[in-house]
């Protein structure tokens, strides 16, 4: 029997798979291919935190993150960009300097990195790269020294090049289950790479609770009327 699979895309399901125990050696695998941290000081210090920003006035509006993580010389924010609207950059930068203000300690020799991973289910820079780096340098290419980077995973083009592409390096498999909303196809692709089989079981546990299941559907009824209207 077939089940409908809610794809990692929706934010709920990001961070409900992401923050399962099921997921941890996944989730280390990403932001280690993507950053290129050591996975085993990942494995031994990372920690979840609330991912609610606290706010500096009664004028400033709540901000809640997808996914943010703790490891032994910063933060890393996960957010998963579902679609793309013209202040989505503005807004995860704020979440940036949000995690960053919170960082100061007695010393600015203490200050911790902050890094964003933003998951990117468009091609907003039009670019063939799975993976697309910013920091702050000139226009000779001299870093700033502030320490923050913020990473752009292009999901279109991972899913073009796991499925259209014969060679598929290690992060392209393990990214590509991050867009996979069929139920054969999510079965194939935990076939084919094993080490994705733990976090294939709990996409389709979290995918076949009726509670979620009923906010995805609404969420995307209401995605597509909001396309339908800009067409």
């Amino acid at each position: 029997m077939k089940h409908k699979i809610i794809p990692m895309t929706n934010d709920r399901m990001f961070k409900a798979v992401l923050t399962s125990k099921e997921a941890r050696d996944y989730l280390v695998d990403i932001i280690s291919g993507i950053t290129g941290l050591p996975k085993e000081n990942l494995k031994r210090d990372m920690t979840f935190k609330n991912s609610e920003h606290p706010v500096s006035g009664i004028s400033e509006s709540k901000k809640i993150s997808d996914l943010v993580v703790e490891v032994k010389d910063g933060v890393i924010n996960l957010e998963m960009n579902e679609t793309y609207y013209k202040k989505l950059v503005d807004r995860n930068f704020e979440y940036i300097v949000k995690l960053k203000s919170n960082l100061v300690g007695e010393s600015y020799n203490e200050i911790k990195k902050v890094i964003q991973i933003n998951f990117d289910n468009f091609n907003k820079y039009n670019d063939e790269r799975i993976v697309i780096k910013f920091e702050m340098m000139d226009e000779t290419g001299i870093k700033e020294g502030v320490s923050l980077e913020s990473y752009h995973e292009i999901l279109p083009n991972v899913k073009q090049k796991y499925y259209n592409e014969r060679e598929k390096d290690e992060l392209v498999r393990k990214l590509v289950i991050l867009v996979e909303e069929r139920d054969e196809e999510l079965q194939k692709l935990i076939d084919a790479n094993m080490e994705l089989r733990p976090v294939g079981k709990k996409m389709v546990e979290i995918s076949r609770d009726e509670e979620l299941n009923g906010i995805y559907d609404r969420e995307e009824h209401e995605r597509r009327v909001r396309n339908s209207l800009i067409e």
